[in-house]
């Protein structure tokens, strides 16, 4: 089930907050790596790279705006404008209270 691997983030309470708040999650790979095209002579380089940078983000999706939130170190990688402020704040009171008490943070 999605929410018992963001469960040791957010705590057990975000399953109910996504449906209380219609937000829509999936698990995607994120790295600060860029893959280079399959024509480009680093390809292979570029790969091999990001796959040892990869982490497994959760990107969550309300009100036509998405968060990127990596699983492990809890930084935001990502953010659209249109992301509702009072949801990221309840996102950083859920990770700050669960059961790593981690620090959501922007990169």
């Amino acid at each position: 089930m999605f929410e018992d691997h963001v469960a040791d983030l957010f705590g057990l309470e975000f399953e109910e907050w996504m449906e209380q708040n219609h937000v829509i999650g999936e698990f995607v790979s994120w790295s600060e790596v860029e893959i280079l095209p399959d024509n480009h002579p680093e390809h292979d380089r570029s790969l091999e790279e990001y796959m040892e940078d990869e982490e497994t983000a959760v990107n969550l999706i309300a009100n036509n705006g998405h968060i990127i939130i990596t699983l492990t170190s809890g930084k935001i990688v990502e953010k659209s404008d249109d992301f509702p402020e009072n949801l990221l704040g309840e996102l950083k009171d859920m990770a700050i209270n669960g059961p790593f008490k981690i620090h959501l943070k922007k990169i």
